[in-house]
């Protein structure tokens, strides 16, 4: 086993068993929520959950098959859904509040 296979394993495991719990779990609880031993712990139970899940039932409905490509398409894609989730509600947070300070003050232009 050269380092190449051993940098392979190491990044492939943190990738399938960690990165998409990760984001999941800022999905499911915001900062702050819960600490960070708990993110992790929920991260690696998430992605053990998530990732099997998602992969079996891409080949079940859709008969897309097994292979390495494959499952690295459906984990990236389940860590960019969790991004633009969070993204999503972010932009909606900081829409509402600029609604609400808006609606609070009326800034009015300066005079020349």
């Amino acid at each position: 086993m050269d380092a190449g296979d051993v940098f392979r394993i190491i990044f492939g495991s943190i990738f399938v068993l960690f990165v998409p719990g990760f984001a999941w779990s800022y999905v499911f609880f915001n900062r702050g929520k819960i600490d960070s031993i708990e993110r992790l712990a929920l991260s690696f139970g998430l992605s053990i959950a998530l990732v099997p899940l998602t992969v079996f039932w891409f080949n079940w409905v859709f008969h897309v098959s097994i292979t390495l490509v494959n499952t690295w398409l459906l984990v990236c894609g389940i860590t960019i859904v969790a991004i633009f989730w969070l993204l999503a509600r972010k932009r909606l947070w900081t829409a509402r509040l600029a609604e609400r300070v808006s609606s609070r003050f009326r800034f009015s232009r300066p005079r020349k």
